[in-house]
């Protein structure tokens, strides 16, 4: 492995980061055309998205065994074993969404039921979760299969598919939702018919081009090793998977906390949630590379660069989040008249962009120190950091400032809280090496 070098982080970043608004952009269209049909419609495709958000954000924890053994192994230069990994996970994700349709569709009613929609919007969203959740399997399957290939070291190859699955799922949708080309006009429920059906095509020409050994590795026959490499994927994935259900669950109560507050307060944090997220999905983008750094310096047997890989990740997403900081306070409230024309609401926005502005540092820390723990296959440690960060900040916190009355800008500063604990708790465990040693795969990487 050669030394790793900020150009070579950013190298893996950048085409993972302009993936992940791709996919951020899809949800956007969604909401936009549903805003052009009513209310009851955007709220709807809003119920629909936050659950498969929950889902998404579950199987990326689970997805995190594939990326810490097909790095693992990559880097031992065993690609046969790197392939067979991959292979495997391919058919866990098409098994596990098979399951999640079978097991979610009887229970739309009371899933939807929690969001108190209207009548007709409740109608409305149990049939686009219907569908959504009717394609799991294929969309499931394309996010593994990303993850496998950044931690070959190739994020370009996710980039194309990314890109490829949006354009598709937003045509498709519109064509779907207003019967073009003779199709049928299915109105709502079309958008997660079309995105469903693009990420069909996309998955048949990802899984072709990947068996023709067009693409940067190819397969190999998952059957040797099944039950052992299973094992591994699952043991190194469920803590990170526990820890997003943890997290989803958590930031619910959270908003139950804040809803007490009225529909400005609310309304700001969802804002301020927006403007997040572009963040994060930087922050996340070197999370991913940090991560597959990690494993694969792990897996060629230098753990000197394993360590080094993930301290220069996180300094290099540090200085970005440092920038963006910096913006997001100069313009705070430039940034809260674009968003909204409601002076209550501004005002509130304002302070709280300032609250995140301070966050953005803490969070690059932590998100770029899990990031190396997960690439190592130490899961465990980051989802119990979680546990513990977001039953304080999010749940208890909250709840005795509810009960005393405090202003609600020390429920947003619980933000500041819950970053500070990740990020000095798993740099704290990152500094100390133990999660160098932390796990040890059934099949040993071993050169070829």
């Amino acid at each position: 492995m050669q030394p790793v070098s900020t150009f070579n982080i950013w190298r893996l970043t950048w085409p993972t980061i302009l993936s992940n608004i791709a996919f951020m952009l899809t949800g956007l269209v969604f909401l936009k055309i549903a805003g052009g049909m009513g209310i009851d419609e955007v709220a709807a495709v809003t119920t629909g998205q936050r659950l498969f958000f929950i889902l998404f954000a579950v199987m990326m924890g689970l997805s995190s065994g594939t990326t810490a053994l097909v790095g693992r192994y990559w880097g031992a230069g065993n690609k046969e074993l790197a392939g067979r990994v991959a292979a495997l996970s391919v058919i866990i994700f098409f098994v596990d969404g098979l399951l999640l349709s079978f097991i979610a569709i009887p229970f739309l009613d009371p899933l939807v039921g929690m969001f108190n929609l209207t009548t007709e919007a409740q109608a409305m969203a149990i049939e686009f979760v219907f569908y959504t959740v009717l394609f799991a399997p294929p969309l499931l399957i394309v996010l593994v299969l990303s993850m496998a290939f950044r931690a070959t070291g190739d994020s370009k190859t996710p980039l194309w598919a990314a890109a490829a699955g949006a354009v598709l799922g937003i045509y498709l949708g519109v064509a779907f939702t207003y019967g073009w080309h003779g199709i049928e006009a299915r109105g709502l429920a079309g958008l997660a018919i079309g995105n469903g059906v693009g990420a069909i095509v996309t998955v048949i020409i990802f899984l072709l081009l990947w068996m023709l050994g067009v693409l940067s590795f190819k397969p190999a026959n998952p059957l040797p090793g099944f039950l052992e490499n299973g094992r591994d994927l699952i043991k190194i994935g469920m803590p990170a998977a526990f820890e997003q259900i943890f997290f989803q669950s958590g930031l619910l109560i959270f908003l139950v906390f804040l809803a007490s507050y009225g529909n400005a307060a609310f309304a700001t944090y969802g804002i301020g949630l927006s403007i997040l997220g572009l963040m994060i999905v930087i922050a996340f983008s070197f999370s991913i590379s940090s991560a597959t750094l990690v494993s694969q310096h792990l897996g060629a047997g230098d753990k000197k660069g394993a360590y080094d890989a993930g301290w220069r990740s996180m300094r290099t997403c540090v200085y970005i989040m440092v920038v963006g900081s910096m913006l997001m306070s100069f313009f705070a409230e430039e940034i809260a008249r674009f968003m909204i024309n409601d002076q209550e609401v501004i005002a509130l926005l304002v302070r709280f962009i300032y609250i995140i502005s301070f966050s953005l540092p803490l969070m690059g820390i932590e998100f770029s120190m899990a990031g190396a723990l997960r690439g190592a296959g130490d899961t465990r440690y980051p989802m119990m950091v979680t546990i513990f960060s977001i039953a304080l900040s999010r749940i208890l916190v909250p709840f005795a400032l509810v009960q005393i009355g405090a202003d609600v800008m020390w429920l947003y500063a619980t933000s500041l809280l819950d970053f500070g604990i990740k990020s000095s708790l798993n740099m704290r465990r990152f500094r100390k090496k133990a999660w160098l040693d932390a796990y040890k795969p059934t099949h040993q990487p071993s050169m070829e």
